[in-house]
């Protein structure tokens, strides 16, 4: 079992990475990952060769990266975050070739985005939109890379007819079960009953859908939630997932952190097990 967290570069230290080693943790999915890494210099490239120099003193191996971008505006998803928006798309997308770049360095194979709040109707800026993100599969195809779709600011209908529509091989699904209750977009179970093949990443997060009058709903421990998540997991393993499960508890690194990612752990290998 491939079992690890997300590890953004800022938060790594070899005592953390010792701490993800005693817990059971094999793997990670880096993120986080600037100008301090990607620029053209002795520095640069010796900072990351640094990472890598830890991860395999540990055994950990980095399958996947999610591709981060500054200036993002959480609060305001729509214009704000991702590739949607076409006020910042060229330069995101530019961003993004050097990340993936980056990954071909350290043989990263699975490069996930969280793309933002996809176009809902099929007009000349959906039509824009599917074909620079046609490109940017490509490229990633060209480096031996899969491009895979962080879920959960789109229904699963809509995330499927859009990877149709760029219609490339190397494109699958970075699964965020809690996404879709967070956004209140989908019931995570639509994803994996209607295209759960193409699963290539899982985060293990778990979420409640908005009460009252919150636009969001709330991430909770694993297992504590509303994805059904056991269900879930249970039912991808059973068909053939055998990638990357990527623990993503979206708290401060610290003690709580530490604690809600151990019980996850122990949580992931019972589900698997079938214990």
């Amino acid at each position: 079992m491939q079992i690890g967290t997300i590890l953004r570069a800022a938060q790594i230290d070899e005592r953390r990475i010792s701490f993800f080693k005693e817990i059971g943790l094999n793997c990670f999915q880096i993120a986080g990952i600037y100008e301090e890494c990607l620029a053209p210099t002795a520095e640069a490239r010796k900072m990351s060769d640094s990472y890598f120099e830890l991860f395999r003193k540990y055994d950990f191996t980095v399958p996947s990266m999610f591709l981060s971008y500054l200036g993002q505006i959480w609060s305001q998803p729509r214009t704000g975050v991702g590739l949607v928006p076409e006020h910042t798309r060229a330069s995101r997308m530019l961003t993004s070739c050097r990340l993936m770049e980056w990954c071909k360095r350290y043989d990263i194979k699975y490069i996930t985005c969280h793309v933002g709040m996809t176009p809902e109707t099929k007009d000349e800026f959906y039509d824009r939109f599917i074909a620079d993100m046609k490109q940017l599969v490509r490229f990633a195809a060209d480096l031996g890379q899969e491009f895979l779709f962080e879920t959960g600011t789109e229904s699963a209908v809509s995330l499927k007819q859009i990877m149709d529509d760029i219609d490339e091989p190397n494109m699958g699904i970075n699964f965020d079960p809690a996404n879709f209750l967070i956004y209140n977009t989908d019931t995570p179970a639509s994803l994996v009953n209607l295209i759960g093949d193409r699963v290539k990443v899982i985060h293990c997060k778990d979420a409640n859908p908005p009460v009252e009058d919150a636009v969001r709903g709330k991430e909770t421990v694993l297992g504590a939630g509303s994805t059904n998540f056991a269900v879930l997991l249970k039912q991808l393993v059973d068909n053939g997932f055998d990638g990357p499960m990527i623990i993503e508890r979206e708290l401060q690194p610290g003690p709580e952190q530490e604690k809600d990612i151990t019980e996850a752990v122990q949580f992931i290998k019972s589900i698997v097990k079938g214990k």
